[in-house]
């Protein structure tokens, strides 16, 4: 890691005072006037202006609602950061310290923007947040207008692809639709029911998903598509999905019957409601003799291992695609400690979010003062130089992430218990496909 040093400095300044005493008349005489200089050192110490005591950053994370897995994760590395980077500020005799101030969003955009807003009000301007897209596209107008600084480790919606006041250090969805279609294809899925929660990211997602198909399928010459007149766009607050999994069981049978249920697939665009729309598909038994993908919303969450549904999701071999974090020297620091605290492995978007922390301190710590639209400006220097939990790190004009490889997740069963695990990856360089033994 790389960073401006600098020491607290005294500059002793020598003011010459020039004291001119005019000439004076002595009794009645015209003797001429007589100039005295008289010089005197004065010493003045000044104390550079720079950052000192709390510097408080917001943490807006969605402990509860439909992305808690992730923000929960989120907390435990935050936290991590916050005491390893206060001992490297203490280490070099910094007079600053950082604090992350964490808020409850609940994963919902307009509670994410109030509680932006009431951090704001108490002076903080960087946040981490916007763990969802539609949280972020929800505060991007506050955060641009009022020259806030906003770093997300997972919204991924192109939609946001933008030169704003929000940076990325995640792909966009661009690349995970590429991602969701090349392994769809080599799954030997050939006709795609899309199902999506109809925000934001659901809407993006389904988007490049099914184009990217649509020129797989186009370029081999087989018969296959999507089947778009059976796609089901649900409500982001719906609890219960009977009606979508009646109109799912619909559509498979139809589909099923037409072309083999081997060469169906239904692809799943969710966050933590598929728990319950696995739980409604549960009544249909040909929903559990196709395949089903998802995406990074439902990888390595929780509600999924629930024995209730597991056995269904482990069935119909429910994979999901996850930025990957790569190889670093604090990867396995990251997954000891989500490991010990929340006994779960961690996503790829955890160890974006410790990243995240540690750029925001080294480039506060060179700008060396509380300035959103200066560090946003240093951070691309910073990345340049910073190998982090998720490998060296390189943003587009846009602010997002510009190139990585997706982890594919899929829940095992081990003995009696239900675990996440990561069964192979997708390189984006080369686009290709590998499956771990």
């Amino acid at each position: 890691m790389s960073t401006l040093l600098k020491t607290p400095y005294v500059l002793a300044v020598i003011l010459l005072v020039l004291g001119v005493v005019a000439g004076f008349v002595v009794g009645q005489g015209t003797a001429p006037a007589r100039v005295v200089t008289v010089t005197t050192p004065v010493t003045v110490t000044i104390t550079p202006v720079g950052l000192t005591g709390e510097v408080r950053i917001g943490a807006l994370l969605p402990l509860t609602g439909v992305l808690s897995t992730f923000g929960a994760q989120y907390r435990v590395i935050i936290e991590l950061a916050e005491k390893e980077i206060n001992e490297y500020l203490a280490a070099l005799g910094r007079p600053w310290r950082i604090k992350f101030v964490f808020e409850d969003t609940a994963t919902d955009p307009k509670t994410h923007l109030d509680k932006l807003m009431a951090l704001h009000g108490a002076g903080i301007k960087i946040f981490i947040g916007g763990a969802s897209s539609a949280e972020l596209s929800e505060a991007l107008g506050y955060c641009n207008a009022n020259k806030i600084l906003i770093i997300s480790p997972s919204s991924t919606s192109p939609a946001l692809a933008l030169e704003d006041m929000a940076l990325r250090y995640t792909l966009n969805d661009i690349y995970q639709g590429k991602a969701i279609a090349k392994i769809m294809w080599l799954r030997g899925i050939r006709w795609v029911i899309p199902v999506w929660r109809g925000d934001t990211w659901g809407d993006g997602l389904s988007k490049y998903t099914t184009d990217y198909f649509k020129e797989i399928c186009r370029a081999s010459g087989e018969r296959c598509g999507v089947l778009e007149a059976d796609a089901i766009r649900y409500d982001p607050k719906a609890k219960e999905f009977s009606v979508e999994a009646a109109r799912l069981n619909d559509a498979v049978s139809r589909a099923a019957a037409a072309y083999g249920k081997d060469k169906v697939g239904i692809f799943l665009a969710s966050f933590e409601e598929a728990a319950a729309i696995f739980a409604a598909a549960k009544a249909y038994p040909i929903l559990r003799e196709v395949k089903w993908m998802g995406s990074d919303g439902t990888a390595a969450i929780e509600p999924l291992r629930d024995p209730a549904i597991a056995d269904m999701v482990v069935k119909v071999e429910f994979f999901n695609t996850m930025p990957s974090p790569g190889v670093s020297p604090h990867g396995e620091k990251i997954r000891r400690e989500i490991k010990a605290k929340l006994g779960m492995e961690p996503m790829g978007y955890t160890y974006f979010v410790y990243d995240i922390a540690w750029t925001i301190a080294l480039a506060l710590d060179a700008v060396n003062t509380y300035d959103a639209v200066k560090v946003m400006g240093l951070l691309p220097s910073v990345l340049n130089k910073y190998l982090g939990a998720s490998g060296y790190i390189e943003l587009d004009k846009n602010g997002d992430r510009s190139i990585g490889d997706y982890d594919i997740w899929a829940i095992v069963r081990i003995g009696d218990r239900y675990e996440w695990k990561v069964i192979g990856i997708y390189r984006g360089l080369t686009e290709t496909i590998e499956f771990f033994s």
